[in-house]
Order: structure tokens, then sequence, then C-alpha cells
């Protein structure tokens, strides 16, 4: 206990936690955690709601609202989600996927980001969800699929936002006739910056910046090189240093007709922060290089022809919080996007997990203090590759604490004989009070990331060692 300070009813940062006599009265017990229990077709141009929470306010306060889950096609349209707050999508990220580009359209895993400050009075958060009116149809919003509120978080929030569309990213990772040959861990890997936030920690005390970012990645130009398709790279750098496995995770969608060309793209950060440090951290476009230290790859060295742009994207960072962190489940590695774990096989392949089987990505132990509500924000991120010799695939991320299943599910399928087109996957949880697990009690939990793949004809499908779980309050 402090001497000489007052004690506060309603915490409003971190460093209150410890003098609060409670959070009965606050805006955070208003937080909320919502999932879809059963299908939904989405058949209109027309914004359709899928989850929906109502709040009221008696003082201003700022809200953050994470999306997660899965979608898929039934004709061949764009699908779109969204956030509305009090029925304004202008603070949300809204993911594109556009089956209808795709030869082989398969079930997607999307992400949506939304951040604002609201007024005393009555609001509505919904997720929503419309078929582009460039490209309608129908397709379904699946089960599974989550909504968190987190009202009044203890962390502070910085939010950047691009409603538009980037330039096109156009990059050159190997040439080697002009001296250019990226390979891994290479501080010199081309890149286009998007959207930064300036965080500081003047709290006197080490803490993490969390970051989230989300938008849609889409091809922009014919490059020159297979029709400007190709392996679409989003990363975090922080002052103005590339990535590491430790601090974040790499998004991937391949923009090519074997996928989609456009689509839902989604990563997290973690990024320590001593006292009085500060960092810019920065959302940046790049593409995955295929250098001479890939020459032992199928397709050997090469350059990667991709050009796309990025739009309509958030990147929300959290810091300062009084329970936040991440969980790194590997050697750390600078600027590596090849770090490949297998997560399944169906032909016993030595060191491979048995497909159809929950496999662990990550695990940590985290404290909730005395004096916290038990809110906390949990964030799931990794990416999948196959081999196009493999079957037809299904992968599916979510979260557990404590040994049960909360939250939303990321599922990403990948076509047979498409295999290599990789894609990100994104699953979320808020502990809240309406939740079937409910706040987290005062004292230790395991937080534990998971993986299945499920398929008939699975050689070695794996993911990256990247940053898997967030989490912040």
């Amino acid at each position: 206990m402090l001497g000489g300070s007052p004690l506060a009813a309603c915490p409003l940062s971190s460093s209150e936690v410890i003098r609060a006599t409670g959070f009965e009265d606050c805006p955070r017990s208003q937080s909320a955690f919502l999932g879809l229990d059963a299908d939904l077709l989405i058949d209109s141009t027309e914004s359709q709601t899928v989850l929906a929470h109502s709040l009221s306010l008696s003082s201003p306060a700022r809200i953050l609202a994470v999306a997660d889950g899965r979608h898929f096609p039934v004709d061949a349209p764009a699908g779109t989600l969204r956030i509305r707050i009090n029925g304004d999508d202008s603070h949300s990220s809204i993911p594109v996927t556009d089956w209808g580009s795709s030869q082989r359209p398969v079930m997607h895993s999307y992400n949506v980001l939304a951040s604002a400050v609201l007024q005393a009075g009555v609001h509505s958060v919904e997720l929503s969800a419309s078929a582009h009116p460039t490209r309608p149809g129908r397709f379904v919003v699946g089960s599974g699929s989550g909504l968190s509120v987190l009202v009044q978080p203890l962390s502070s929030i910085n939010v950047a936002s691009l409603p538009g569309e980037s330039e096109a990213i156009n990059l050159t990772t190997y040439d080697p006739d002009n001296g250019i040959d990226v390979n891994e861990g290479d501080l010199d890997r081309p890149f286009v910056p998007l959207l930064s936030n300036n965080v500081g920690n003047r709290s006197g005390r080490p803490t993490v910046a969390v970051s989230l970012a989300s938008g849609r990645g889409f091809n922009a130009c014919d490059s020159g090189i297979d029709n400007g398709f190709g392996d679409a790279l989003l990363g975090l750098f922080s002052d103005g240093v590339c990535q590491s496995t430790y601090t974040a995770a790499w998004s991937v969608n391949d923009l090519d007709p074997d996928a989609e060309l456009q689509a839902a793209m989604m990563l997290h950060g973690a990024h320590p922060l001593f006292a009085g440090q500060r960092r810019q951290i920065s959302l940046i476009g790049s593409e995955l290089a295929f250098g001479s230290d890939q020459a032992g790859s199928p397709s050997g060295p090469h350059e990667n022809g991709v050009c796309w742009g990025l739009g309509s994207a958030r990147l929300i960072t959290a810091s300062s919080g009084a329970v936040v962190g991440s969980a790194p489940f590997a050697p750390e590695r600078l600027c590596s996007t090849y770090t490949w774990r297998c997560v399944a096989t169906t032909i016993g392949q030595p060191g491979c997990p048995p497909a159809g089987t929950d496999v662990t990505l990550t695990t940590a132990q985290i404290v909730i203090p005395v004096g916290h509500d038990g809110i906390v924000q949990f964030n799931a991120r990794t990416r999948v590759q196959a081999d196009n010799a493999d079957g037809f695939a299904t992968f599916i991320l979510g979260l557990k604490i404590d040994g049960v299943a909360v939250g939303s599910t990321g599922v990403q399928q990948l076509a047979l004989g498409a295999g290599q087109a990789s894609r990100t996957l994104s699953a979320s949880y808020l502990s809240a009070p309406n939740s079937a697990s409910g706040t987290l009690a005062v004292g230790l939990h395991t937080v534990e990331v998971y993986l299945r793949a499920e398929g008939e004809l699975l050689n070695f499908p794996s993911v990256p060692t990247d940053l898997t779980l967030t989490w912040f309050d």
C-alpha cells in the first residue's frame, strides 16, 4: 500500500490495481466475450450482425474489440467483416477474403480489430459481415467465431490506422546479378513502412508492449514475374530493426490463384520496455525471400514476384498493463521466416505428431495479482504450410486455460495440390464476467495454444516457431 494515497474504487491503470478496493463499479465489469454457437449464412451485400454486445457508461471510457474465427464460401464471393461501434465501422480493420479470385476456395481464418473512446451513455458493439458489392454471393461465418469487448483497458492503448490502401509493395529479394540475395537473418531485408505506434514506459518497472495488427492483403500489380503473384509478408519492426521469433509473428498470405488474390492478414508482437524506455513499433510490408540459403528446397533460389498492398488496417499497441506478457517457445532467431516445426503426419514421419491430435505450440504460466479483476485479453497466432503433394488439410488453432478450451477458434484449410500456399491463423479469448469460464481467479493459471491438423494424407505440414501467444489487460 502506498502511504498517503487515496483508495481507488475503480482502477484506471495498472499502477492503481494495488490500491483498489474493488472493481464492482468499474466499466470494466461490462467487458464481454461472445461466441457464435452455430454457422451463420451471410447472403447480402448489406451488413448482417454476427455477434453484438451493449454497454452503458456513466463516464467516458475506451473500449477495445477483437474478433477471430473462420469463414467459408457457399458461392464465390468476396466476404468482408468489420466491427461496428454504434453503427460506425470507421474504428475497425476490415479484412476481405476474395474466394472468387481463387481456383481452390477454402475455409479461411480472419481477425478484426477496433478501438474507440466512448462518451457516457448506451453503446453497441457488433461484429458484422457482408459480401463485397464488387463480388456478391453467399458465405458462412462459422461456429466457434468470437468477439471480445474489453472496456477500460488497464493497459495504455495506442492506435494507428490505414483506412485506405498502401502503395504497391513491389520489392526485390533475389537478384544476384545486381548483388541482391536476402537470406534468413539478414537485416537488409527490403520493406515498406505502413503504420507505427510510439510507446514509452513511465511506470518505473520493466513491462511489455503488446501489438496487434489486422487488415487485408491484396494483389496490387503485375511485377513482370509470375504476374505479380506470390507470398506477401507482413511484420513488425522495433526502432527500425527487424523482429525476432521471440518478439513477433510474421503474417503470410500467398496471393495467388491457388490461394486468393485478396485475403485477411493478421499478426501480433510483444516488445520489452525497460523503465524509461521508448520504442517505435512499426508495421511493415515485405515478401518471403527465396535466396541462396534456399538452394536445397525443391524450387531453389528465385525471386518472389509478389506485388501487393495492405488495406483497411489497424495497428493497436497495449503497454504498461498489470497483467501483460508473451510466450515464445523456441530458441530466438532474428529476422527469420523459415523456423519450421512439423505438426502432423499420417505416414509416421519421424518427429511429427499423428494427424488429428492437439499439438501444444506454447504454454505460459500467468499470475493474476491480488486486487485484479481477472479480465485479460489472450491472442494466439501462427502460420501453416504443407506440401503440394499433401492432401486436403484443415488446421484448427485454439486456446486452453487450466486445461479447458476457451474462446474463438481459427480454422484454415489448404487445398489439394496447393498445400504450399501458406496462410496465417488467429484465435483469441477475453476472460470476461459473462464468458463460460468467467474471470480468472487470483493466483497462477496455465495458458496453452494448441493446433490440430486433420487430413487423410499429410506428410509433414509445419508451423514456424514465431511468437504464438500474447496477453494484456
